[in-house]
């Protein structure tokens, strides 16, 4: 924790905002780095004569997933690239998955802003990257990666012990109210699950202890075995138990009702609105050519948008929907200004520990 609040106190007094460097001292919370550039992202395509053919790709492509095997977002990713090799897509170059975590995604990450900036290393983009810009000592920045799509949106779901003693959330709010003290299970310090609940518990003025784990998993353990009265993870994480009646689900944290959960109403339907989740999408450093980065772009959504692709993500209880990497840019700098929303009490808390 006394290296969790020194990062902290240096985030406090960067210097300036590099928005594409990787250089890990400056950085700053005043303000979110600026919108990634869709064109000229090497400034090597521009001029007005005919375009070059364009010669990739002319071999597999790397794509890094920062975390182990077996995690929904290791099946998530697998799902797209296994869809792109089976119908042929990049020329018949196949996207091979490279499992590699450790850091809490800071390793794999790093491996991936440190490759050559050629088009065949992508990376699993998600708001870790953002979690590990501010928290962690590392040699990037998450505007250090061009979004080339998002492909899978898992909403949040705000879920409860199956014996809990209110049926919806507004029942959870009036019987929280009511408590000196509400324990709060997280998957893990920081990551956006715990940020989602200090957001709510800031809107509603209820006073949530902490019950930090290390996984999606053991969080869900805990709900099951009645050892905290709320949470909050992806559908993809709580489906199997909500469909078991191992946990109730109170609300989903999505536009419209979720497919396997269509008793449970939206938040929007609850009376608190929220629209949030794990999205995921894919990425590559920046300094990619851009014909390169526009291949990309046009050939993933082509992938996404296949009803092969939609279909394998149905079998790991995942959505599969395209977003554009200007929508996905949009969902990671809502995520950056929800944590500044409550770095003070994050500070304060490492202070306190």
């Amino acid at each position: 924790m006394k290296r969790f609040l020194a990062v902290i106190v240096s985030l406090a007094i960067a210097a300036a905002l590099s928005a594409c460097g990787g250089d890990g001292g400056n950085k700053t919370m005043d303000t979110p780095p600026a919108q990634p550039e869709q064109a000229g992202a090497s400034g090597n395509a521009g001029g007005s004569g005919e375009p070059a053919a364009l010669d990739y790709p002319t071999k597999d492509i790397t794509v890094i997933v920062p975390f182990n095997a077996g995690g929904n977002a290791d099946l998530s990713m697998r799902a797209l690239c296994n869809t792109a090799n089976d119908l042929g897509f990049f020329n018949g170059h196949t996207l091979v998955v490279e499992n590699v975590g450790g850091g809490g995604a800071v390793i794999g990450q790093t491996q991936a802003f440190e490759a050559a900036p050629d088009g065949y290393t992508l990376l699993l983009y998600t708001s870790s990257l953002i979690n590990n810009d501010i928290f962690n000592d590392t040699t990037y920045r998450y505007d250090d990666f061009l979004p080339i799509a998002g492909y899978n949106p898992d909403p949040e779901t705000i879920y409860c012990p199956a014996d809990a003693p209110y049926d919806t959330l507004q029942e959870f709010f009036d019987w929280a109210a009511q408590q000196d003290v509400v324990l709060a299970s997280t998957p893990g310090h920081t990551t956006g699950h715990h940020i989602r609940l200090m957001n709510m518990a800031e809107d509603k003025g209820l006073n949530f202890e902490y019950m930090h784990t290390d996984s999606a998993s053991e969080q869900l353990l805990q709900i099951m075995g009645g050892q905290a009265d709320i949470s909050m993870n992806t559908v993809g994480a709580t489906k199997s138990a909500y469909e078991d009646g191992t946990i109730k689900v109170l609300a989903v944290a999505a536009e419209e009702r979720v497919e396997g959960l269509e008793d449970v109403p939206t938040c929007n339907e609850a009376g608190y609105p929220l629209l949030d989740g794990a999205d995921r999408g894919i990425c590559v450093v920046k300094g990619v050519d851009d014909a390169v980065y526009q291949y990309l772009v046009e050939e993933f959504k082509k992938v996404i948008e296949t009803d092969e692709f939609k279909e394998a993500m149905a079998t790991i209880n995942g959505i599969g929907m395209y977003k554009t990497p200007e929508q996905y840019q949009a969902y990671m700098d809502n995520t950056y200004n929800s944590i500044k929303a409550v770095l003070p009490k994050l500070e304060e808390a490492a202070a306190n520990s």
